[in-house]
């Protein structure tokens, strides 16, 4: 990088860093953003009729626009199908371009939501990279991935812990469902994505006045969620990450309510070493 560009950086945001080592931090993290920003995006809509509706939500890393993902979403009753597309913004597209899409489809069984189909597909430094699952009758997942894991880089999967899994998606519709009917948070579920297997915990953290702190993002009193992600398998071997250390505090969720009355996730708050990164939901009619 030129003299210049450094300057650049350094007047757009003193606490971005801009070494490669950091640069490789930011991109990790954003990339892990981009899934829970699909997960948590699908919210705003009820599930007494069949419709479909789009969502926008911006990543952010100091005051730079790092990440975007619009999100189209079918659902009436029984099932919600998910259709997402997120892509690096600003200054990381010179480093670290990436661009993925996702679809899930989740079916509701009694009072519970159940897994049937995931899938992910991402474009990265130049090569594609795919996971596909399903989940029979008995919840059984069968799934396949491309390129396999790297267990140079990554601990391996054990099958043995598949038993029960749920889809990222899946489990916080759960969730929601939760808040709804208890005004809690507070759950924990099994999840695959078919590259990672993590234990996912929810805890309630009470309630805030959020300001509208960006152009056309959410204000108004929110549902805070804390998130713990407890590493199985698929997590890299190498990293300056320490899951035993985590707080709940460490990744916020808010619920908000919007103008038309309903629960929906209007930002999220993720603490790192090298510094905050928060998703919006933002409102393009604004």
């Amino acid at each position: 990088m030129c003299p210049q560009f450094h300057q650049f950086l350094r007047l757009e945001e003193s606490k971005v860093l801009v070494s490669k080592t950091k640069h490789i931090q930011i991109k990790k993290i954003i990339y892990i953003y981009f899934g829970f920003l699909i997960v948590f995006s699908f919210f705003g809509k009820s599930y007494g009729k069949v419709a479909q509706q789009d969502y926008f939500f911006e990543v952010q890393f100091g005051n730079l626009i790092v990440g975007k993902a619009e999100v189209s979403l079918i659902n009436d009753e029984k099932k919600i199908l998910v259709k997402a597309k997120t892509k690096t913004a600003g200054f990381l597209n010179t480093f670290f371009e990436y661009q993925g899409e996702l679809s899930s489809w989740s079916i509701k069984n009694r009072e519970a939501w159940k897994p049937h189909k995931f899938s992910t597909n991402g474009f990265f430094k130049n090569k594609n990279r795919f996971s596909e699952l399903s989940w029979d009758k008995d919840n059984s997942v069968s799934y396949k991935i491309n390129p396999v894991l790297d267990l140079k880089e990554v601990y391996d999967v054990d099958q043995s812990s598949l038993k029960n899994v749920m889809d990222p998606l899946t489990s916080i519709i759960n969730v929601i469902e939760n808040i709804k009917n208890t005004k809690t948070c507070d759950q924990s579920f099994k999840i695959f994505d078919g590259r990672r297997r993590y234990d996912l915990k929810i805890k309630s953290l009470g309630k805030e006045n959020l300001k509208n702190d960006r152009p056309k993002s959410f204000s108004g009193n929110a549902t805070i969620c804390g998130v713990k992600m407890i590493p199985i398998g698929g997590h890299r071997l190498n990293s300056k990450w320490k899951p035993k250390e985590d707080k709940f505090r460490d990744f916020k969720i808010y619920f908000g309510k919007t103008s038309s009355g309903l629960l929906f996730p209007v930002r999220m708050n993720l603490e790192r070493w090298f510094g905050t990164v928060v998703v919006r939901l933002i409102n393009k009619n604004m």
